[in-house]
């Protein structure tokens, strides 16, 4: 049975924790083993501190907030159940997070004693290698994984990582498409945004393709439209670049970033209402970003609304320490 990827495990159990802490009677270093979440583990481990199962469950609670606490949680699980699999692959993730790239080589080394046909750890060890830069031992994982129908793809992804460390754009951008081609209808997000990042580079009009690629695997993300109307801009599509940031807007209703692109090109156009409209906007879901309060009140301020303009340039000025425009802004309107 094909096993579930444990950084996936490690994400999924981590998604909805997010709750407040209470400050416990410990030194700062450990406060967060006395959070409200972690703390009737911790209690646990103090009854049954031979137990692995529970120093795991800790590590994944700590992994996204104190990746270095869960290493540590992750080895003690490993070290009194040295055959269990996902206590070794969990420190491997843990190190790989905390850029102990040694470490997270070793840990995946020992969970792939325990099970030494994981694809997925295979690479997650050879990702350690290139991060520690061992290109050696890592291109000739990659040639292992290359022969194996689930490791295709992910052996041209760390190729294309190692091109990219040697700075061969030309490489990187092979290995990457072909990648996406080996991993057929379910590419790595990351693996597809790197190759239009490389295309855009070299003004490719493919770069614009992979970036919607990359929107369809996750239409939750506006991050990939909003860089495919960056690109736009960038080809002097403006209209183009329109479209794509009000689909940022449908995919994610408070993704800031686009209503100030959308300001800023109706700026250049001197449609002071419009400009107003999306920099109003972007203030509202963004109440603290002094650059929407700033162009906000250019637009007031083109419209002859000087106290208004005042207004939004004090606030502009208020959440920017020496915002030098805005005082400016300030001066001139209220000299």
């Amino acid at each position: 049975m094909k096993r579930i990827p444990i950084l996936f495990l490690l994400m999924g159990a981590l998604a909805c924790h997010h709750a407040g802490t209470r400050q416990p009677e410990t030194s700062s270093k450990d406060s967060a083993l006395y959070s409200d979440i972690v703390r009737p583990v911790t209690d646990s481990i103090h009854q049954f501190p031979d137990n692995p199962s529970l120093y795991y469950r800790r590590a994944l609670l700590l992994f996204n907030t104190d990746p270095s606490l869960a290493l540590t949680d992750f080895e003690k699980a490993a070290g009194i159940d040295t055959a269990n699999t996902d206590y070794w692959a969990g420190a491997g993730e843990a190190a790989l997070v905390v850029n102990d790239f040694k470490k997270a080589a070793q840990n995946f080394q020992r969970a792939l004693q325990t099970a030494p046909d994981y694809t997925y750890l295979q690479y997650r060890l050879a990702m350690a290698w290139v991060e520690n830069k061992q290109y050696e031992a890592a291109d000739s994982l990659a040639n292992v994984l290359a022969q194996s129908a689930d490791g295709r793809d992910k052996a041209f992804y760390l190729k294309a990582r190692m091109a990219e460390d040697k700075q061969d754009t030309v490489a990187a951008i092979r290995h990457l498409t072909s990648a996406i081609q080996a991993a057929g209808q379910a590419p790595e997000f990351e693996a597809v945004m790197e190759l239009a990042d490389l295309l855009r580079t070299r003004k490719a009009p493919a770069a614009l393709n992979y970036y919607m690629l990359a929107w369809r695997l996750d239409t939750t993300n506006a991050h990939p439209v909003f860089e495919a109307g960056q690109y736009q801009e960038e080809l002097n599509n403006q209209a183009a670049a329109m479209q794509a940031y009000k689909q940022c807007i449908i995919a994610d209703p408070g993704f800031e970033p686009a209503y100030m692109a959308m300001g800023k090109i109706s700026l250049r156009k001197k449609d002071w209402k419009e400009a107003y409209n999306y920099f109003n906007m972007s203030a509202k879901v963004a109440p603290t970003d002094a650059w929407a309060y700033y162009y906000r009140a250019m637009c007031l301020e083109e419209q002859g609304k000087k106290q208004e303009a005042l207004a939004d340039y004090a606030k502009a000025a208020s959440f920017k320490k020496d915002f030098k425009e805005a005082l400016t802004a300030i001066k001139r309107l209220n000299p």
